[in-house]
């Protein structure tokens, strides 16, 4: 049997679910991960924008598994399908809704009674449950519980979602891990705030296309994640000193702004801190000149008798989610966004007098613009 039938026959009673705890485990996998889908209507869809999906992960690429979906709807009463979502209008407006709708079933997950009905994808069987909107929030996070349990895999969750809709997120909702889809839409920067506010992320939050009308806030939780990946300009250079993680990869201000002062006063900070904890930081944005990037502090290039000709960085982004032309939303190697190797001969070394922690900064300036991208390695 496959996951998604199993998990539909522990449904059928407990005395099924204990059966399937005492016999049945999962090979080789890192959790679960909850997908939404896409609601950026200026990007094309891939995938229902409605449909939300619980995925056993294995290698984030073709191995993942989709074991079950869900979608809310305003009522379960004389439910009809090609009214309540849009994407179904679309995708039948030629051919006849051939969805086999099964309703009328209510069933219990930790606590929770639920009334849904039911319908089977035709090609790859994978069941698709509907709800009234009422159990919006707990539904998603009573699965992802009910199904560690019953397969007994590690309770590590990773989520993808859009920024602009977080209704799936009980308040201080734990993840391990968060992707957001791709979107072309700018969003208030105190949607991000109050996002930060519910999700309680573990290790790794990124993005590859959202763009904010501002910065995040100072006080944003944003700053306490371990490790970060935005390449658009959701904060500003000064604000570098609040990052506590250990690895981040940011764009700063904006095209107009010339960020040489506050990268300056951002390198100062740290050699009067007693910051351990950051590993690695990439900085993209607009410089005037390198010789204002280290004013008043003293450099020194390359010394192999103080540390390898080659930094490795143990950054643990190992996928991206990005939105592709023609291909739809995939999972992309982090490598091919930035590599994790810096050549430490090309350098400028300074040194923290405290402690003698070195930190080595490569400067890149391109030729076509001011853009500075500043890489920011401590030698630990």
């Amino acid at each position: 049997m496959e996951l998604k039938e199993i998990l539909l026959l522990s449904f059928c009673s407990k005395r099924v679910q204990k059966s399937i705890k005492q016999q049945f485990r999962i090979e080789f996998n890192k959790g679960f991960r909850i997908t939404c889908g896409m609601n950026d209507p200026r990007m094309c869809h891939w995938q229902d924008e409605d449909e939300k999906r619980l995925e056993l992960i294995v290698d984030h690429k073709e191995n993942d598994k989709k074991v079950i979906s869900w979608k809310y709807v305003n009522s379960l009463e004389n439910l009809d399908l090609l009214n309540e979502f849009k994407f179904l209008e679309e995708k039948y407006s030629y051919e006849a809704c051939d969805i086999d709708l099964k309703p009328g079933f209510t069933f219990e997950i930790n606590g929770l009674r639920c009334r849904c009905s039911i319908s089977l994808d035709l090609k790859s069987g994978i069941p698709t449950l509907y709800f009234e909107k009422n159990v919006m929030k707990k539904w998603p996070m009573e699965l992802h519980k009910y199904c560690v349990e019953l397969f007994r895999t590690t309770s590590d969750l990773e989520m993808i979602m859009n920024l602009n809709d977080s209704s799936d997120l009980h308040e201080n909702q734990t993840i391990k891990d968060s992707y957001l889809h791709n979107s072309l839409e700018n969003l208030d920067p105190r949607i991000v705030d109050e996002f930060f506010e519910k999700a309680n992320i573990q290790n790794s939050f990124s993005t590859v296309m959202q763009r904010l009308e501002g910065f995040v806030s100072d006080d944003s939780k944003l700053w306490n994640i371990p490790n970060v990946f935005i390449p658009n300009s959701w904060v500003h250079a000064r604000q570098l000193i609040r990052f506590t993680g250990k690895h981040a990869n940011f764009s700063v201000g904006d095209y107009r702004d010339d960020v040489t002062q506050d990268l300056n006063a951002f390198l100062k900070h740290w050699l009067n801190s007693d910051n351990t904890n950051l590993e690695t930081l990439v900085v993209r944005g607009s410089c005037s000149s390198t010789e204002g990037l280290f004013d008043g502090i003293q450099t020194s290039r390359w010394d192999p008798a103080k540390r390898q000709a080659k930094y490795v960085s143990n950054v643990p982004f190992e996928t991206l989610w990005e939105y592709r032309f023609g291909e739809g939303c995939r999972f992309s190697n982090y490598l091919s966004f930035w590599p994790n190797e810096l050549d430490c001969t090309d350098t400028f070394d300074i040194v923290r007098q405290s402690d003698g922690l070195i930190a080595s900064i490569k400067v890149d300036i391109s030729a076509f613009s001011r853009e500075i991208c500043l890489c920011f390695y401590w030698n630990i």
